[in-house]
This record gives C-alpha cells, sequence and structure tokens, in this order.
C-alpha cells in the first residue's frame, strides 16, 4: 500500500500539518506502507532541509504543471470544486495516479468536502485530518486527534465515513512514542519557549523581555522556528535577556528540550500534545482563534496553565501569572505533569496506522 499525503505548510500555516503527518508516515512504515507528499508551493520556503535531512525514505515532491493527457482524462473528477483550485485537485489526482497510491490523506484548512469528493470519486480511499468539523464528510476516515474533538459536530455526507476523534488519536514524532520516567526537580532550572515554526506577531521576543520579571534562578531556551519573519529580532532579545538565553534554531525533534525543561511555555497548537507526552508543566498561549478549544480542553484536564491570547499584542498578565505560580510551586508543576501524561500516551501513531490498514484491507477484500 502507498499514502500520498496532500499537506500545507509555511508561512502563515506552520509546521503543524506537516510534523503530524510525517509522524503518521513512520507509523505507516513500520507496518510497511510506503508514504509519499506533496505540498503547495507554499511550502519551499525554509523547509527544504528540514524535509530532506530528517525523514529518510519519505519522498517529497511540490505540487507542480499537468500534461494534457493529464488534464483531460482528469477533468470528470473536478465538478463541484470550491476551494483549491482545479488544478491543484488534478495535480493531486495526478500525483496519486502517477506514484500508485491507492489512500490519498488531506492534511489543510482550505480544502472542502467537494475537494474531498473529488478524489474519492476518483477511486481513492479519502482520508481527511481535520481540526474543525466545518461541512459534513464524504471521505472514508477523518482523524482530529485534538483534545477537543468529540466536542465538535462531525457528520457524514456519505453515510460511511469513520471517524478517529479525541487525544487517543494524537499522532506524536516517533522519539515520542516511548519515553523515560520524568524526573521532577524541586527547584526549577530551565524554561523552555516555543511557539512552533513561526511568529507572526512577533511574540517570542516580548515573552524573553516579560522573564526578565519572573524571580527565580533559571536559564531559558527559547526555539526558533524555520518561519519565523525575524530571527535577528529574538536573538536581540535574548543576548539583552537578565537571565542566561539560549537560542536553538528549527532542532529536527523537540524531545530532549521537552524532557530536560522545568517549565514551558507555548503556543497552544500541535505542541501541546508533545509537552504533555513529555510531562513538561505549560503555560500555553492562543496564537490563533482556531486554538481556543484546544486550549480549553487542556486546561480542563489540567495539563496546561491558559495563558491568554498572544493575538495583536495580547495582554501578558496571564502569562506572567502562570510561570510564577508553577515556578514556584512543585507540587502543581507535577500534578500537570501527571495529567498531560495521563491525556496523551503517545501511541496515537500506531493506533491511526492499524485503523488505515484495517479499512483499507476490508475495502479491497469486500
Amino acid at each position: 500500500m502507498k499514502v500520498l499525503f496532500r499537506v500545507d505548510f509555511g508561512r502563515g500555516v506552520g509546521l503543524g500539518h506537516l510534523r503530524r503527518c510525517l509522524s503518521l508516515a513512520a507509523a505507516l512504515k513500520t507496518a510497511a506502507v510506503e508514504s509519499l507528499f506533496l505540498s503547495n508551493r507554499h511550502g519551499k520556503v525554509g523547509v527544504r532541509h528540514f524535509f530532506s535531512s530528517t525523514r529518510k525514505g519519505v519522498r517529497h515532491f511540490f505540487s507542480s504543471g499537468l500534461s494534457s493527457l493529464e488534464k483531460k482524462c482528469l477533468t470528470p473528477f473536478l465538478n463541484g470544486i470550491l476551494s483549491w483550485s482545479a488544478e491543484d485537485v488534478a495535480a493531486t489526482l495526478a500525483a496519486a495516479v502517477r506514484w500508485g497510491c491507492q489512500v490519498i490523506l488531506v492534511d489543510s484548512h482550505e480544502v472542502d468536502g467537494g475537494y474531498l469528493a473529488a478524489l474519492r470519486k476518483a477511486g481513492f480511499f479519502v482520508i481527511a485530518r481535520d481540526d474543525l468539523a466545518g461541512y459534513p464528510f464524504p471521505c472514508q476516515m477523518v482523524i482530529n486527534g485534538n483534545a477537543n474533538a468529540r466536542d465538535l459536530l462531525y457528520r457524514s455526507s456519505s453515510g460511511d465515513t469513520r471517524f478517529l476523534l479525541g487525544p487517543e488519536y494524537a499522532v506524536l514524532p516517533q522519539d515520542f512514542w516511548e519515553l523515560p520516567p520524568r524526573v521532577a526537580r524541586q527547584v526549577p532550572r530551565n524554561l523552555l519557549v516555543i511557539l512552533g515554526g513561526g511568529d507572526a506577531g512577533r511574540a517570542m521576543p516580548r515573552l524573553l523581555a516579560l522573564l526578565d520579571a519572573v524571580p527565580g534562578d533559571f536559564t531559558a531556551t527559547a526555539v526558533l522556528g524555520p518561519f519565523f519573519e525575524d530571527p535577528g529580532e529574538v536573538r536581540a532579545a535574548a543576548a539583552c535577556a537578565s537571565r542566561p538565553v539560549e537560542v536553538v534554531p528549527g532542532p529536527d525533534s523537540m524531545r530532549d528540550l521537552m524532557l530536560r525543561a522545568d517549565l514551558a511555555v507555548s503556543a497552544a497548537g500541535q505542541t501541546l500534545y508533545e509537552l504533555a507526552r513529555a510531562g513538561c508543566p505549560t503555560v500555553a498561549v492562543r496564537m490563533a482563534p482556531n486554538q481556543e478549544g484546544q486550549l480549553r480542553a487542556f486546561a480542563a484536564a489540567g495539563a496546561v496553565w491558559p495563558g491568554g491570547s498572544m493575538e495583536k499584542d495580547g495582554d501578558l498578565s496571564e502569562v506572567q501569572a502562570g510561570i510564577g505560580r508553577l515556578l514556584a510551586d512543585p507540587g502543581a508543576r507535577a500534578a500537570m505533569s501527571a495529567a498531560g501524561r495521563e491525556l496523551v500516551d503517545g501511541a496515537g501513531a500506531r493506533r491511526v496506522a492499524e485503523a488505515i490498514g484495517r479499512e483499507v484491507t476490508q475495502l479491497a477484500n469486500a
């Protein structure tokens, strides 16, 4: 079996979609399933090296033009496309046919039911990796491993969609599947600041400046994503800080940084699942409106301190209060660490891979 991942990433989109798809590809590989990736042109900026150097054995292509024969053959499947252009849909179908894929997995907030229906009409097993439940789904499978997934109103327009919902289906990188017991320190030594692949609102320098007002003898580690608009501004803020701040540009894995940190300040995106799995107590900040439901679910589970919004120069008082409280209270950090590990067990990628294998095999044998 071969799976084509059609995934968006880049400036304004970040790395969350790509990282979880690469993690699922790693789980599929253990079952001898080959994965191929097709991304839009926006993904060319900043991640070529990330893709080629960290995921051996995964083939990656950027969408390109179609031959006249491909356009002619694929036109019947493109009626009713409302989201991505018909050219993009056709390119996805052409890639799946050209590379002999039986399954197409789409991970993007830009698609709609018409797009997915066109892929299924062409004879593929179609999977949507979704976060929003924004429309009825015509595909065979929908995956939402977010903490708030079961609170959303998911519907199937085809009547046969299987929904994999909830944090037991959270897809994490392979180095988070098995982790050693966490060693909690009574006196915190390191604080990790991570905002994902990009920092469109330039929140990182503001957060590093905020740390000067937080009491305690600790160092900080700031992670630079590949889509940060002004890395120099972050480095300058780190140099001006009153305590040591290490700036780490685009690490291949966050595992060791998260295990080393006593506390993290993080955007409320996909990174929260890795932090929870690592048992790292976290002050989570909303960087986009679509993170609100997930942030509430993590807070309700006791797995994060909700630090408010960093959109459009949001108020930092809740972030500062959370950092101060958790640094001063080892019991609160320990409770949050345990809650995170209970919420996210690290087996989600294997569960999803097994479900895909079962569904496709049953369909082939029907």
